[in-house]
C-alpha cells in the first residue's frame, strides 16, 4: 500500500493522486494534498494512514457519485462536486450497498459500529479538528449520509437532493448572467474604487467559487452565500472579517439587482455573527506595551531598521500617541503642514502655538478618511522638547516633499502600507508585544483613552482626533475648530507613568 507521505522542507505532507475520472467530483484538481501539520516522521506515518483510509471513503463517495443516478434520473457527476445535497445522497446510496454487502457476509455490527465511528469522526471535523484534505460541504455532506443510514431517513437525503436539482435547473435556465470576475469588471468601471479595493473583492470571489463552484451570478442562490459563511466561520475568521467578506458580496449582487443582471440579492438577509464590541476588538497602550515599544533600540541605540523608513520609526509611533492621529495622515505630512498659527486667549491677548494641519489635497496625493479629519493638531511640548520642530525645519531646508521622504508606497500607492507591516513585525518580534489587540492605531485609541483620563471634553477631544459625533453641532469643527480649547486641551493631555526617550542623536 502506498504511504502517500511526502515532504516539503521539514514538514510532512499527504499527497494521493485522484484517479482521471474522478476528477470531475473534485472539481478538476489532481491530487489531494494538504500538511499533516508535524516534522516528526512516526507521526506523520500514523497520521498519513489515518489520512490514506479517510480518502479512500472520499474517493468511494466521489466514484458512487458519477457512478449513481440521482433521483431524478440526472448524472450526479453533472453536479457541482460540493453541492451538498447530491453529495449526500450519493454518499447514502453508497453506504446502502456496503451495508447490504455487510449484511450478506453477516458483518453487519461492524459496518454499524464503522459508520457510528465515522459520525463522531465527522462531527470532530466540523468542531475544528483536522478535516483531513475533505471541504467542509464535504464533510457535511458526509455526515448526513452516515446519520440518515443510522435513523433510516434516507428518504429526506433523496428528496434534498431531487428539490437541489430541479431549483438548478431552473437556475441554469435563466438568461446568460456574468461570472463574478466578470461582475467584479462592471462594478469597478462603474464605482471607480482603489485598486486595493478592487484586489479585496476578487480575493472574495475566488474564496466563494472554491467553496460553491464556478457558477455565474444568476446562479448563485442563498444557500451558496450561507455555505460561505460557514466556511469562514469554521476556519475561525473574525466576526469582522465575515462580514467584510459578506459586505463585498452584497455590494456585487446590489451592482447587478441595479443593473437588472438579477432580480434579487442573495447575500441581503445573510448575516455575519455578532461582532466583538469595539474596546473588545482594540486596547490602548498600557504601561507596559509603551516601555516595550519605547524602551526598544530605536529609541535607546539610535538603530534604524532599513524597513522602518529611517526616522519614521522613531518618529511615528511617537506622533501618534501624542496626537492621536491616524498612521496614513502622519506618514503623508509635508513640512508645510506644520506651521506656527496665532489665536488670541481668554484675554483677548495674541498667543502663538505651533500646530499640524492634517489636510486633504488631491493635487498632491493626500488623502483622508472623511471630511471631519481635516483639522488642526496642537503639538504638544513632549513632541518640541523631544526636537520635533527642528526635525521638520531640517526637511524643509532640504526641500523635502515630505516629513519622512524614506517612506515607500505599496503598490497601491499608500504611502504607509509597507511600513505598517514592518512595525507589525517589529512591535510582535523585537518589542515582544503579543497581544493581538495592540496594534499601531491602539496608538489612536490611546490617545483617547488618556485625554479622557486628563478630562479633556469630548467635543475637543474629537476635534483633534478627528472624530465625527453624531450631533449637528460636532459637524462644524475640522479647520474652523477654535484653536484656544485645542491648545488647552492638549496642554492638559498626559501620559501617566510614561518617560520620554531621548531625542535622536541628531537633534541632541
Amino acid at each position: 500500500m502506498p504511504t502517500y507521505l511526502t515532504k516539503r522542507g521539514a514538514t510532512y505532507y499527504f499527497r494521493r493522486v485522484i484517479p482521471d475520472d474522478l476528477r470531475p467530483a473534485f472539481g478538476g484538481k489532481r491530487e489531494l494534498t494538504f500538511s499533516l501539520g508535524t516534522k516528526d516522521r512516526a507521526e506523520a506515518s500514523k497520521l498519513c494512514r489515518a489520512a490514506a483510509v479517510q480518502s479512500d471513503k472520499e474517493l468511494d463517495a466521489a466514484r458512487a457519485m458519477i457512478a449513481s443516478p440521482s433521483a431524478d434520473g440526472a448524472k450526479l457527476a453533472d453536479a457541482a462536486p460540493i453541492d451538498r445535497e447530491a453529495y449526500a445522497a450519493a454518499a447514502f446510496a453508497a453506504l446502502q450497498r456496503k451495508r447490504d454487502a455487510a449484511f450478506s457476509a453477516g458483518d453487519l455490527p461492524t459496518f454499524d459500529a464503522e459508520a457510528r465511528e465515522n459520525l463522531e469522526l465527522y462531527q470532530a471535523m466540523l468542531d475544528g479538528g483536522d478535516n483531513l484534505g475533505l471541504s467542509l460541504a464535504q464533510v457535511e455532506a458526509m455526515q448526513r449520509a452516515n446519520k440518515a443510514l443510522l435513523t433510516g431517513d434516507g428518504a429526506a437525503v433523496l428528496a434534498a437532493a431531487a428539490t437541489v436539482s430541479r431549483e438548478r435547473k431552473q437556475a441554469v435556465a435563466k438568461p446568460d448572467t456574468p461570472m463574478l470576475p466578470e461582475l467584479i469588471d462592471k462594478w469597478a468601471a462603474e464605482k471607480q474604487p482603489k485598486a486595493r479595493s478592487v484586489d479585496m473583492w476578487r480575493r472574495t470571489c475566488a474564496m466563494f467559487y472554491a467553496v460553491n463552484g464556478e457558477k455565474p451570478v444568476g446562479a448563485i442562490t442563498k444557500a451558496d452565500v450561507l455555505a460561505f459563511k460557514t466556511r469562514l466561520i469554521a476556519e475561525g475568521k473574525a466576526p469582522a472579517t465575515v462580514d467584510s467578506r459578506l459586505n463585498h458580496l452584497r455590494s456585487l449582487f446590489r451592482f447587478a439587482v441595479e443593473n437588472d443582471i438579477i432580480a434579487t440579492d442573495p447575500a441581503a438577509s445573510v448575516k455575519a455573527p455578532p461582532a466583538k464590541r469595539a474596546k473588545e476588538a482594540r486596547l490602548p497602550y498600557d504601561a507596559d506595551a509603551l516601555k516595550a515599544v519605547f524602551g526598544s533600540a530605536i529609541y535607546t541605540k539610535g538603530e534604524r531598521p532599513n524597513r522602518g523608513a529611517g526616522e519614521a520609526a522613531y518618529w511615528l509611533p511617537l506622533l501618534a500617541l501624542y496626537t492621536g492621529a491616524r498612521l496614513g495622515e502622519l506618514g503623508q505630512l509635508r513640512p508645510k503642514d506644520i506651521v506656527q498659527e496665532v489665536y488670541q486667549d481668554a484675554e483677548d491677548e495674541d498667543r502663538k502655538a505651533w500646530v499640524i494641519r492634517i489636510v486633504e489635497d488631491e493635487g498632491d496625493g493626500l488623502t483622508l478618511k472623511n471630511a471631519s479629519s481635516n483639522r488642526r493638531v496642537p503639538i504638544h511640548q513632549a513632541l518640541i522638547d523631544l526636537g520635533f520642530l527642528r526635525y521638520v525645519d531640517a526637511a524643509r531646508d532640504k526641500g523635502q516633499a515630505r516629513i519622512f521622504p524614506d517612506l515607500k508606497p505599496d503598490r497601491y500607492g499608500s504611502v504607509t502600507g509597507n511600513w505598517t507591516k514592518w512595525f507589525g513585525y517589529h512591535l510582535r518580534e523585537v518589542c515582544g508585544v503579543s497581544d493581538k489587540r495592540i496594534t499601531f492605531h491602539s496608538f489612536r485609541h490611546s490617545f483617547k483613552h488618556y485625554a479622557r483620563a486628563c478630562g479633556l471634553d469630548k467635543a475637543v477631544n474629537d476635534a483633534i482626533t478627528g472624530h465625527e459625533g453624531g450631533d449637528v453641532a460636532d459637524q462644524y469643527g475640522g479647520l474652523e475648530y477654535p484653536l484656544p480649547p485645542l491648545v488647552e486641551g492638549m496642554a492638559r493631555y498626559r501620559v501617566p507613568g510614561f518617560a520620554l526617550p531621548p531625542p535622536p542623536a541628531s537633534l541632541r
